[in-house]
């Protein structure tokens, strides 16, 4: 998935669960893996025929992408904080496999959490990658809405 993707969802659990950051956060965490075993396509897809520079381009962008919706969604609804560590968590694994992408650093815990993440990828091809993200993403976003 995105990264815009993961981030909605993660500021999702933190709207559904403002009061208990405890919860929001560690479903942000766990929500990534499960999310990225349904058939998408992101901008890692055919990440070795990239740059280094361009890969890391596309992905900031799209975080920041991400971030922004999330704060303009969910921002007035949950504490600050409380939004940036459940975005930061829904966002966790790419990050942490981010170094062996990027720099090469196939060692653990970067090389752990790629062979984890490329296992788990549900690979689909533009635009049904997309479409299925996108029907994914705002169905969980509206259930999430009927938590709170």
């Amino acid at each position: 998935m995105t990264a815009t993707a993961h981030a909605l969802i993660g500021g999702s659990l933190a709207a559904a669960f403002p009061d208990n950051p405890a919860m929001g956060i560690s479903l942000a965490a766990l929500s990534h893996p499960f999310l990225d075993m349904i058939p998408h396509w992101d901008l890692g897809t055919g990440w070795k025929k990239k740059s280094k520079i361009m890969l890391f381009i596309q992905a900031s962008l799209d975080l920041l992408l991400g971030v922004v919706l999330v704060f303009l969604l969910f921002g007035k609804m949950v504490d600050p904080l409380y939004l940036a560590l459940a975005v930061f968590m829904s966002e966790a694994w790419d990050i942490l496999f981010m170094p062996y992408l990027l720099f090469n650093w196939n060692f653990f815990p970067f090389s752990a959490f790629y062979r984890v993440q490329h296992a788990l990828q549900g690979k689909a091809r533009l635009p049904w990658g997309i479409l299925t993200q996108a029907a994914t993403v705002t169905g969980l976003v509206l259930v999430l809405r009927t938590i709170h």
